[in-house]
């Protein structure tokens, strides 16, 4: 938790990657120079560590529909990830139906709206998808916050092609881990994290994936990149696009 690491209430991090994780979230930022992963129960813990400038990278949709349409951030990523990965972008169900928790009920709700089903791994992420897309609208939030899709971000580094292997592998964090030399000590902040949460909290993928996001919001602006370039509005007025490094 940021409270065991004694951070001063007057420290604002410039830039954080985000992950959803057993426990709630894994925030990944930097102290004097060096990559930390920690976790927090909800994104409001955050926010005393944040500024207006804080640029906020996570992995979570933001900007929802109300009908049966598709969001084009999530179609074009799928294109970037194929052939190996373009199944772990999901498809994000209308607004209404991530408000139901109950299963039987939001899936009726879905074939009633777009005519699909939902996927039970879509359904476990709705608490996550309601707590952000809440917290973007909320008057006490802090920070520049992006949609950032780990996969995409990680063929970005990898001259845009796909990883093949499953960011669950040995060999698949160990690709991730090699695409993020632009993040020094990333392999140390890993480390530490396994040492700090138990597996049932908090897993690899999850802190390498926060580190991903991290990377992405250090980049200067000039050095990302937006999926689409010209991405619509929700009618939140929050931005459906996907940030990921040039």
């Amino acid at each position: 938790m940021l409270a065991d690491l004694g951070l001063s209430a007057s420290l604002k991090f410039p830039a954080v990657g985000i992950d959803g994780c057993r426990a709630g979230w894994v925030a990944a930022f930097q102290l004097d120079g060096e990559p930390v992963l920690a976790v927090v129960k909800t994104l409001s813990e955050l926010t005393p560590h944040l500024s207006h400038e804080t640029t906020v990278m996570i992995d979570m949709p933001i900007g929802l529909l109300n009908d049966d349409s598709s969001r084009q951030c999530d179609a074009l990523a799928r294109e970037r990830l194929r052939p190996y990965r373009s199944s772990s972008v999901f498809g994000v169900p209308p607004r209404a139906v991530t408000r139901i928790s109950d299963y039987p009920q939001a899936n009726a709700l879905s074939r009633e709206l777009t005519g699909k089903g939902l996927s039970k791994q879509s359904f476990y992420l709705f608490p996550k998808i309601r707590e952000l897309d809440d917290w973007l609208v909320n008057p006490e939030r802090q920070g520049e916050w992006w949609e950032c899709h780990p996969e995409v971000a990680f063929a970005q580094l990898n001259s845009g092609a796909a990883l093949k292997a499953s960011k669950k592998s040995v060999e698949g964090q160990a690709e991730r881990m090699s695409l993020l030399a632009d993040l020094p000590r990333a392999d140390a902040a890993l480390e530490g994290a396994s040492e700090n949460y138990k597996r049932k909290d908090l897993l690899p993928d999850d802190c390498i994936d926060a580190l991903v996001c991290l990377l992405t919001a250090d980049r200067d602006q000039h050095q990302r990149i937006l999926i689409p370039a010209t991405p619509d509005k929700d009618e939140r007025g929050l931005t459906m696009g996907i940030m990921a490094p040039a």
